[in-house]
């Protein structure tokens, strides 16, 4: 599927919006999906998983186009992370 300028912008805005969601809500998705990865689409959660492939393979079976979702990962509150 060959996207317009005009679908390809609105597809970014949307995106920028559900990051924007996420980053706001962070809090309340931490205590409700600890430990889980997420996608975002819409201001909405519509799956969670415990790995990424399992994700993608949930939503892919819902008919969703993956490269157009907020994909998170929600680290448990003991992991941490070297940068």
């Amino acid at each position: 599927m060959v996207l317009t300028d005009t679908e390809i912008l609105e597809k970014l805005k949307i995106a920028e919006e559900d990051s924007k969601w996420f980053s706001e809500k962070y809090d309340d998705l931490r205590q409700k999906f600890e430990g889980k990865v997420v996608a975002v689409k819409n201001k909405n959660i519509i799956g969670d998983a415990e790995s990424v492939e399992e994700l993608l393979d949930m939503v892919q079976k819902k008919g969703e186009d993956t490269a157009y979702l907020l994909i998170e990962t929600i680290p448990a509150k003991d992991v941490s992370f070297i940068l």
